[in-house]
């Protein structure tokens, strides 16, 4: 017994008292919940903008190429394959012409055109002996998707021959013969959180089979 207590006097009370509390453990575990909070809503940040910025430069790629494909339509265009003129119609929302698209000296109907949130492309071959351009053979495709609205900017845009950069567009309604330049303007929608960011795209064609007329 007596040796019992020998032992236990040799064991200072700091020693005693060296184990951690229920409140220091309640409050260490309250600090690692806060960091793990922390570093995981710093993970979705970076994974939002990550995003963001992907759907940014794809949608930059596409719409990009898509305006590449619509400016060489458009400044290739001439008289249609039975000698109509080489603009068909013209709105601010839809613009119709006649290009040789694929090279192989036919000239096809070719219509760019607003269709809710997207422009699409429509291709009319001329078929039959004498040619004829049917509207039922009009094959669509989507050319822009994601299409924003704006109710100040026009999609499409025609200058008359005396263009040089800075003029005023034609007036609705727009005299067909008068068009030797087309501006296109959209704005293209990128949704990667609640909010909607929008992109500006805008391309100037000069017509050149109608240049110097």
């Amino acid at each position: 017994m007596k040796r019992l207590q020998q032992i236990r006097m040799r064991i200072s009370p700091a020693t005693r008292e060296s184990g951690f509390s229920l409140l220091e453990i309640i409050f260490a575990l309250a600090i690692f919940a806060g960091i793990s909070l922390v570093v995981m809503s710093l993970r979705n940040s970076v994974g939002i903008m990550e995003s963001l910025v992907s759907q940014k430069l794809q949608s930059q790629q596409d719409t990009a190429q898509a305006l590449q494909i619509l400016t060489t339509d458009i400044r290739s265009a001439g008289p249609s394959s039975i000698g109509a003129y080489p603009i068909d119609a013209a709105s601010t929302s839809s613009f119709s012409f006649y290009s040789d698209i694929d090279r192989d000296g036919v000239f096809d109907r070719v219509r760019y055109f607003l269709a809710t949130s997207t422009i699409k492309r429509g291709i009319i071959t001329p078929v039959g002996n004498p040619l004829v351009y049917s509207t039922s053979t009009e094959r669509i495709t989507t050319s822009i998707a994601n299409v924003v609205i704006s109710t100040s900017t026009p999609i499409f845009s025609y200058y008359d021959p005396a263009y040089t950069g800075s003029e005023q567009s034609l007036p609705i309604p727009i005299n067909l013969s008068q068009i030797r330049a087309v501006k296109v303007s959209v704005y293209v929608g990128i949704k990667a959180t609640s909010t909607q960011q929008t992109l500006f795209f805008t391309q100037t064609m000069v017509i050149r089979n109608l240049k110097g007329t």
